[in-house]
């Protein structure tokens, strides 16, 4: 008995909802499910950054993978969902193998080392039970809550009519208390502190929230936001952002983000005048500039236009690299990755492109710079 061949090297698996799915993880880092016996038809989930080289069953509806990244994450099933970190070997360190006993995890990697992760909290009796379709055994004595940081109900459409207001006011009331009812330490608990490991720079194009787009909650991810992701050394607002992100926060991460369909690419494209953003548009307009040649060379508009978003994305992230807050920070030892992707709002998926820089051997010489002695 054989399930059908996937473009994709499968490195990992657990069997889950009392023994009718399987859970793999891949090379590419996605996830795929299988029902039980029907081994033709397989749900593709993608949404790791790196390979799952590691999976863990947490109950019949939740698991905990361990990626080449050396994060251990916590995934919902029904549905399926980023629920948080649960452990961090550092990303030169892919986590190997992970198990679960008595309401510990304990996990190896390649730091040599072997740690245990305390996730009694995810464990507590007397909340809310997680939920799936299907019936569960009701004597599993430890069935994990659901710690999703997102309220079950369906989020609404602003309603137009609403002038003052109030009435986002209300759903805000609605949504916390949602939230209370799977968690009541929840704002006490991240009132106190935040730890993002990650720094996104994006668009404020509506459509590409950076929380939703990563299935992770308040507290975990660091925001920065502006027309067309773009750096520029002279933008005293997003360097500032950068700043207290890797000196303050110490983020491990820093994911400068393009979509498809950007107005602001799509305006530097061409040769419109939108009034005071025009200063702001120049940037992408002189990337357009230095990769002249090769755009031009893309005879479908379409195609040249998603060039010049990845282009753009990849200068961005550049310009973050060049910054003496990001040099400082390797030279000092800081562990820092700066990656460059781009989402496509058509699919709802985002992919990375290809670049990304963890130290400064990469930069053009005349951008490296050094302290001064003092």
């Amino acid at each position: 008995m054989l399930s059908d061949e996937i473009d994709d090297e499968l490195l990992s698996m657990t069997v889950v909802k009392n023994g009718e799915s399987v859970i793999a993880g891949s090379q590419s880092g996605a996830l795929y499910i299988w029902d039980w016996n029907k081994w033709e038809k397989t749900t593709k989930w993608i949404g790791h950054p790196s390979s799952v080289d590691a999976i863990c069953k947490l109950d019949e509806s939740a698991i905990c993978t361990g990626a080449s990244d050396g994060l251990l994450r916590f995934i919902s099933l029904l549905p399926k969902k980023f629920e948080g970190i649960l452990g961090d070997h550092g990303q030169d360190f892919p986590i190997e193998c992970v198990k679960m006993k008595n309401n510990y995890l304990a996990s190896c990697a390649h730091d040599l080392q072997l740690k245990f992760w305390n996730i009694q909290f995810l464990f507590e009796q007397d909340q809310t039970k997680r939920k799936y379709s299907d019936e569960i055994d009701d004597d599993d004595d430890n069935e994990l809550v659901n710690q999703s940081v997102f309220p079950t109900a369906n989020t609404t459409k602003f309603n137009v009519d609403d002038i003052d207001l109030d009435g986002l006011l209300e759903q805000n009331k609605i949504w916390a208390k949602s939230i209370l009812e799977e968690d009541p330490n929840f704002f006490k608990r991240i009132a106190t502190m935040q730890q993002p490991k990650i720094l996104w720079i994006g668009c404020s194009d509506s459509r590409v929230p950076a929380n939703s787009i990563l299935q992770l909650g308040p507290g975990e991810v660091f925001v920065h936001r502006n027309i067309a992701n773009v750096v520029s050394h002279s933008d005293l607002n997003c360097l500032s952002v950068l700043q207290y992100a890797v000196e303050v926060l110490k983020v491990e991460h820093i994911i400068v983000c393009g979509h498809y369909n950007c107005g602001g690419v799509g305006a530097a494209h061409g040769h419109g005048q939108y009034g005071l953003i025009d200063n702001w548009l120049r940037n992408i307009k002189d990337v357009y500039r230095l990769h002249k040649s090769e755009l031009e060379a893309i005879e479908d508009k379409t195609a040249r236009l998603h060039k010049l978003i990845e282009l753009n994305v990849i200068n961005s992230a550049e310009n973050v690299c060049h910054s003496t807050i990001v040099q400082n920070a390797w030279k000092n030892g800081q562990k820092l990755t700066v990656h460059a992707w781009a989402y496509d709002i058509e699919s709802g998926t985002a992919k990375k492109l290809e670049w990304a820089a963890s130290n400064g051997n990469t930069l053009q010489s005349i951008y490296v710079t050094q302290e001064s002695q003092r």
